[in-house]
């Protein structure tokens, strides 16, 4: 409970190094899990989401919300899975929203249309009988 302490004293840092370590030492043991294996988790997935780590923190959240589930809890705590589930789907919202958003930014356009060249580029060899062999050039 150390890790909740600090994460309450804002110290994140060593509040995400407690708490993973919480997690680390209840697998390797094969402790089964409960209601504090999940609020843990959460934890976890709050300190990556405040220091943008959002696909970090997704991992934890749904990790969280499945265990959360499993357990039964989702019956007897119906509040605190809506809260939950939420938070999942404003998550996926926000990431397809980035997503659009870089395909619509001029750093987007130019990845794309630099892929889709580069693609079409590997086709071209290998219609010609070339073949790119990994990390060495082509094979003539």
């Amino acid at each position: 409970y150390m890790g909740t302490m600090e994460f309450r004293a804002n110290n994140h840092l060593k509040a995400r190094d407690l708490l993973t370590e919480f997690i680390r030492i209840r697998r390797e043991n094969g402790t089964k899990n409960d209601g504090d294996y999940v609020n843990v988790l959460f934890m976890i997935g709050n300190i990556h989401k405040m220091q943008g780590h959002e696909a970090e923190a997704r991992v934890c959240w749904m990790e969280a919300y499945q265990v959360f589930q499993e357990l039964g809890l989702a019956d007897t705590n119906p509040q605190i899975a809506k809260v939950m589930n939420h938070l999942l789907q404003v998550e996926n919202l926000e990431e397809q929203d980035t997503e659009q958003n870089n395909k619509g930014s001029l750093f987007g356009k130019v990845t794309e249309k630099f892929n889709k060249k580069e693609k079409n580029e590997d086709e071209d060899l290998k219609t010609k009988g070339r073949k790119r062999r990994k990390g060495k050039g082509l094979k003539l």
